[in-house]
């Protein structure tokens, strides 16, 4: 299972240190990226920085756009084949595959542009260390490798502030480590 670490880097000199931690070629299957208000200085030194399908909701709207999209597709169905006398044959097959189909890409697409224009939600909590110029680093490991992270990050002087297991594919992250009201406290 794949988990997500944060991490937090306050200056340029502890960042450059993390990268060339990270790089190490004996650590394969880690993914990180950078979420940050200062996204020019990152790019120039050529890291990954957080793309906007990450900072944004748009797979949770799909996910759920496509969902109630589905529902109302089949709820349709059922409601035009009890209320109408559709023989059996194409149109009564028409009517119980295209329908919901159609109701559930709608949902999927409508929903997904609905998510470009919200905020991931479970960046919330690290939105205030990103606008303050500071470094959130998002790594994702393997739950063998979380002791070995932590201890690379503690020898580079970034601080933890969050930890979030994914708990099923197309799921957001979720927290389970650390609660709200201690991430303000790590700020100063």
């Amino acid at each position: 299972m794949k988990r997500r670490l944060v991490f937090l880097s306050r200056d340029h000199d502890g960042l450059c240190e993390i990268v060339e931690m990270l790089n190490q070629p004996h650590l394969n299957g880690w993914r990180w990226w950078i979420f940050t208000a200062a996204a020019a200085d990152v790019q120039r030194l050529g890291l990954p920085l957080a793309s906007p399908l990450m900072l944004t909701n748009m797979l949770g709207g799909a996910w759920r756009g496509g969902f109630w999209g589905f529902c109302l597709g089949v709820l349709l169905a059922v409601f035009v084949l009890t209320l109408f006398t559709v023989d059996e044959g194409l149109a009564r097959t028409i009517i119980m595959y295209s329908l919901p189909i159609t109701l559930l890409s709608f949902g999927a697409w409508e929903g997904g542009f609905l998510g470009l224009m919200q905020n991931n939600p479970s960046f919330d909590d690290y939105r205030p260390y990103a606008a303050s110029n500071l470094f959130v680093l998002l790594v994702d490991v393997h739950a063998v490798d979380q002791r070995l992270l932590k201890k690379i990050m503690a020898m580079c002087n970034a601080d933890q502030v969050g930890e979030h297991s994914r708990r099923m594919w197309g799921f957001p992250w979720r927290e389970n480590m650390f609660n709200n009201a201690e991430l303000p406290a790590k700020l100063s």
